[in-house]
């Protein structure tokens, strides 16, 4: 029994010799691998940083995309009130004008629009209105000046003055080389005869179209007629 005991607590004692001298060498592996975690952890915080860095930078993105979105949302419902307020506003201006004029070869008054045909004003071939056609445009500008004074001043408004003429060339260029210069100098001659009854300078404007925006789509006579025309428009800003 006793010899039994003795040999039990021998064989410890005969192993730990050998473990004593494999201890050195597992505990370096155990080192080097624990400096292997280390590094790998060290890696791992670094990347959990870079990725908190760049989540932090797409929040702050995100941030200012989401106001930016706010401020356009606003500025597009804003633009859209506007944008409603100046077609109700031109629409109105117009019935107001119809109501405020005579029937008038002269002239005719539509949606959006004045139209004026050129050969009832103009004399043919050229930019002067004559006293015919001065004493004819006379109950228009008068219209226009009452109808013009009701409008809101705050809208900002311009009278635009548009000079078209028909596609043919004119025959004699000394005075006008194409119809460009011949629909400016109508257009022009409009807003200075406007101007000279009332209607405010700084809110007339004239353009020329020459044969840009044809009224009527064939060649006949009639057609080349309707096209010879002067039209006036209201304007807001952002047109």
């Amino acid at each position: 029994m006793i010899r039994r005991v003795l040999s039990c607590c021998l064989i410890p004692l005969l192993v730990l010799p050998a473990l004593v001298c494999a201890a050195p060498d597992g505990l370096a592996a155990q080192q080097d691998e624990l400096h292997k975690l280390r590094g790998y952890l060290a890696q791992v915080s670094e990347q959990v940083k870079r990725l908190q860095a760049d989540l932090g930078e797409a929040e702050r993105r995100n941030r200012l995309q989401s106001r930016l979105i706010d401020r356009l949302e606003a500025t597009l419902k804003q633009r859209a009130a506007c944008a409603r307020q100046q077609r109700q506003v031109r629409q109105a201006f117009f019935q107001d004008l119809a109501r405020r004029l005579p029937a008038s070869p002269v002239y005719r008054v539509e949606r959006d629009r004045v139209v004026v045909p050129a050969d009832l004003v103009f004399i043919f071939s050229k930019a002067r209105l004559g006293a015919e056609g001065e004493a004819r445009l006379a109950g228009l500008a008068r219209g226009l000046r009452a109808a013009l004074e009701a409008l809101p001043a705050d809208l900002g408004w311009r009278l635009r003055i548009e000079g078209h003429t028909d596609p043919r060339p004119l025959k004699d260029t000394r005075e006008f080389p194409t119809n460009w210069e011949l629909s400016a100098a109508r257009a022009t001659a409009v807003l200075r005869y406007l101007r000279r009854h009332g209607l405010p300078g700084q809110r007339l404007e004239a353009v020329a179209l020459a044969d840009t925006v044809p009224r009527a789509p064939g060649s006949s006579r009639a057609d080349y007629r309707r096209d010879r025309r002067i039209e006036l428009h209201l304007e807001f800003p952002g047109d």
